[in-house]
Order: C-alpha cells, then sequence, then structure tokens
C-alpha cells in the first residue's frame, strides 16, 4: 500500500472521529439546557429557561368574587325588591276590595305597573330556587287563557297551585283584570262591586305571587353559600365552567330568557316571525296587551340583563366584577374587537330603537310594522354575540334546547 492511500485513510478517520466528537459536544449541550416555562405570560415564566417543559402556570380568572358580586349585589336584591313589590301589590287588593272606587283601583293599576317592571331585573335568573319551582311559568305567562280565567270566576272554583292555572294567573292575569276590554273605568269598578268571585281571584292571585317569591328569597338565603362556592377545579388547578357550575347555570339561563322569552317572547311571536310563511302578525300575543305597557317591559328587560352582564349592583350603579370582566381576562374578541364592547354597543342599538317606538307594542307592529322589524333585528343581532360568542370564551356548554332554526 503506497503513502498516499495511508495517508488518505488517516485522513477520512480524522473527519470521522472529529464529526462524532461534535455530535457527541451538540448532545450535551441540547441535554443542559435548562428546562422551564418559557412563555413570557406564564406565572412561572423562567427567563433562564431555554427549553419547554409544560410546566406553565396561568392566572385563572377570579370566579369567587365575580358570583358574590353577583349574588350579593343583583340576585339577591332583586328579588327582594320584586317581593317587596308584591307585598305592596297584595296589600294594595286588599285596600281595592274593601273600598272598591276609583281611586282605589288606580292605584293598584300603579302598583302592578312597579311590580311587572320589577319582575323584568329578576325573571332572567331562573335557576336554583327560581328553577326549582318554575317561577317564571308561575308568574309572568302570556298571552292569558281569558275563557279559563273567566270560567274559574264565573264557577268560583280555582286552585292556583296547579300548573294547569299557570296561564291565567300571575302579573298578566292582572294586566287583564285591571283592564279589561270594554270596560271604562267605572264599568270596571261596577263589575267587582257586583262579583265577590272577580275580588276573591284578584286575593287568590296576589296571594300566589307571594307565595312563590317568599319561597325563593327565603330559599336562597340558604343556597347562597353553594352558589358562590360552586366552580370545580381541575387536576391541573384551573376550574372549569362545566354543565352543573354556578357559571354554567346563569349563563344558559340568561342566553336562554334573552333568546326564547325576551327575543322572541316579547317580539318575535307577536310580530309573526314564527308564524310559518305567512309571517302574519299576532299583536295579541304582546305581553301586557290589555295595559298597553309592553314596551316599556321590554326596554326594562333589556337594560336589566346589561346591568347584571357587566356586574353592577341592582340598587347602584357601582361597576363590580360581572361577565364583561371575565371576557376581557381571556381575551374574548369579534373580528378583533373587544366582545364585551360589542355586546355592550350592540345593547344600546337595541335600547334605542325601543325607544324610538311611540306607541303600544300591539299598535306598532299593525301600524309600523318595519320600525318593530328594525327593533327585531338589533334583538337578533345579540343572540349569537352572547349565545355562541361568549359562550365559547368562557367555555359554556348551552344546555338548552334552540328548536328556532335560526
Amino acid at each position: 500500500m503506497n503513502s498516499f492511500n495511508i495517508k488518505s485513510m488517516k485522513y477520512k478517520s480524522f473527519i470521522i472521529s472529529f464529526s462524532l466528537i461534535l455530535l457527541l459536544i451538540s448532545l450535551m449541550c441540547v441535554s443542559c439546557q435548562k428546562k422551564g416555562c418559557t412563555d413570557p405570560t406564564a406565572l412561572n415564566y423562567s427567563i433562564e429557561a431555554k427549553k419547554e417543559d409544560n410546566s406553565c402556570e396561568y392566572q385563572d380568572f377570579d370566579k369567587h368574587n365575580l358570583l358574590i358580586n353577583l349574588a350579593d349585589n343583583y340576585i339577591i336584591p332583586s328579588l327582594n325588591n320584586f317581593k317587596d313589590k308584591i307585598v305592596a301589590l297584595d296589600n294594595q287588593v286588599d285596600e281595592f276590595n274593601l273600598n272598591t272606587n276609583n281611586n282605589n283601583l288606580n292605584n293598584l293599576r300603579a302598583i302592578w305597573e312597579e311590580a311587572l317592571l320589577s319582575w323584568q331585573d329578576a325573571a332572567f335568573l331562573d335557576f336554583g330556587p327560581s328553577e326549582y319551582i318554575l317561577l317564571r311559568s308561575q308568574t309572568n305567562t302570556y298571552p292569558v287563557d281569558t275563557t279559563e280565567l273567566k270560567t274559574s270566576i264565573s264557577d268560583g272554583s280555582w286552585n292556583l297551585q296547579f300548573s294547569n292555572y299557570n296561564d291565567s294567573k300571575g302579573l298578566q292575569a292582572l294586566d287583564y283584570m285591571l283592564f279589561m276590554p270594554g270596560y271604562s273605568e267605572s264599568e270596571l269598578i261596577g263589575y267587582f262591586l257586583t262579583n265577590i268571585n272577580s275580588k276573591n281571584y284578584l286575593k287568590a292571585i296576589t296571594v300566589d305571587l307571594l307565595s312563590n317569591i317568599t319561597y325563593v328569597c327565603d330559599e336562597w338565603s340558604l343556597h347562597r353559600d353553594n352558589f358562590v362556592n360552586d366552580f370545580e377545579t381541575s387536576s391541573s388547578g384551573y376550574s372549569s365552567n362545566s354543565q352543573g357550575s354556578s357559571i354554567s347555570n346563569i349563563i344558559n339561563a340568561l342566553c336562554l330568557h334573552y333568546e326564547f322569552y325576551v327575543r322572541r317572547g316579547k317580539v318575535g311571536l307577536p310580530l309573526g316571525v314564527f308564524n310559518g310563511f305567512t309571517q302574519q302578525e299576532l299583536p295579541h300575543l304582546v305581553e301586557s296587551y290589555f295595559s298597553g305597557k309592553s314596551v316599556q317591559n321590554l326596554n326594562r328587560s333589556v337594560y336589566s340583563i346589561n346591568k347584571f352582564l357587566i356586574g353592577a349592583g341592582y340598587s347602584s350603579n357601582d361597576n363590580g366584577l360581572g361577565l364583561d370582566d371575565y371576557m376581557n381576562f381571556v381575551n374574548a374578541e369579534n373580528n378583533s374587537d373587544q366582545l364585551s364592547d360589542i355586546i355592550d354597543n350592540q345593547i344600546t342599538n337595541i335600547l334605542e330603537k325601543v325607544n324610538n317606538l311611540p306607541g303600544t307594542l300591539g299598535n306598532e307592529i299593525i301600524y309600523n310594522k318595519p320600525m318593530v322589524q328594525e327593533t327585531y333585528q338589533e334583538l337578533q343581532k345579540l343572540v349569537p354575540l352572547i349565545k355562541v360568542d361568549m359562550t365559547s370564551a368562557l367555555g359554556v356548554l348551552i344546555t338548552y334546547q334552540d328548536n328556532d332554526g335560526d
């Protein structure tokens, strides 16, 4: 073997050995890189860590104080306020039945109107004690079954604890009885003076309303601690909004109420949106059809939902922790804008449309339908924002059934 081949082989051997040494050094350097959390937004971010080891820990939203704020500053005060209004209503029925005159009728109407407005503030809190007794169905079902109501009065027989009376009792039954169509005030006074059963039915309605809301308020005093502590913590140390948790319950109740009982019930159904191919208007389906108080109740219901969303106190405008803060915490966005701002702006648009309706909603549907349609469209725009975008951002599963096809 010549010297050239020997030198060539030695050179190749050197190159291979040198490459192996470099490879070993590289592997040793990689293995020596410090492991840890490399995400600067994490609580345990390590500036020295060069290799992510999936140990990052993140701040969790303060759900405990969110639930405390909602319970103590909105839920319980709003329910207690409604109870106070029903107490006043029940007392005024006693006064009216004892002294049946025009003055007491007008006082009774005014107190009923205040009670119905107060109900809008609490109607969407249909979870916990309210859900146990189906408070919404027992309090404000409409349209009222006037045939069943008149039959009960005529027969002098009823039991308002039975569920089949839900559509002939409550606040909407009073809407019919206190604003009975075809009767002047003096004629209505005559009707009550000559019909003892009608007075007894008035009293039965308010006694039933008071019994139900008293139960709910009493139960909330027991339910409150469980409510504010009802959020699960996973093995990773972060709470979830799984089905049955307080966050899930309040968001499902709010979305259901808005979608079905505000957007659909207060406007969509009477407007004819859900009336098949014909889209025939059904103005008699509006809330408070006989008194004509539907627009103000629509306004109050949307306004109250907004107060709840932003964590405002029921009796004040104190801005505590709300669902808007939760959305901001998780950086919830829609088209690069904060979702909480978009929702707030949309509610402002809705209230502007509602406040521009000059007459009763029933009449507006007949004589000013395009404006009511515009109002409905603004109401509709809020549905996906809260039902899809908000729930997705907060990890809440919608558990109620959607049969609207929209």
